[in-house]
């Protein structure tokens, strides 16, 4: 994502990723990986469940658990949700092909 961050805000385009580890945690993640996109912390999942994308396969009582399916989502100017992109394997991502094509239908 971090290098197609200029295309995308060429169009508009943010991006932000959302996720259960804790601030900390993010920022090592970050830095470890060169990301330049935020990474917001959501330790108790509640946007992740909001959003539909909690990963069932992981026992509350785990440190898994929280864990979201990947996904993103295409939000407007106005707020609203104009494209949603999940997978249900953890290991598989949205294609940034599908998401530059669906950017680009944004015009």
């Amino acid at each position: 994502m971090s290098e197609h961050g200029p295309d995308l805000q060429s169009k508009g385009v943010n991006v932000a990723a959302v996720l259960y580890d804790s601030r900390a945690e993010l920022e090592r993640f970050s830095h470890k990986y060169g990301i330049t996109f935020p990474l917001l912390s959501d330790p108790e999942s509640s946007a992740i469940i909001q959003l539909g994308l909690l990963n069932p396969n992981y026992d509350p009582s785990t440190k898994y658990y929280g864990v979201p399916f990947p996904g993103v989502f295409l939000v407007n100017s106005k707020g609203i949700i104009v494209g949603k992109f999940a997978e249900e394997n953890y290991r598989d991502r949205p294609l940034m092909e599908d998401l530059i094509e669906s950017v680009n239908q944004l015009d």
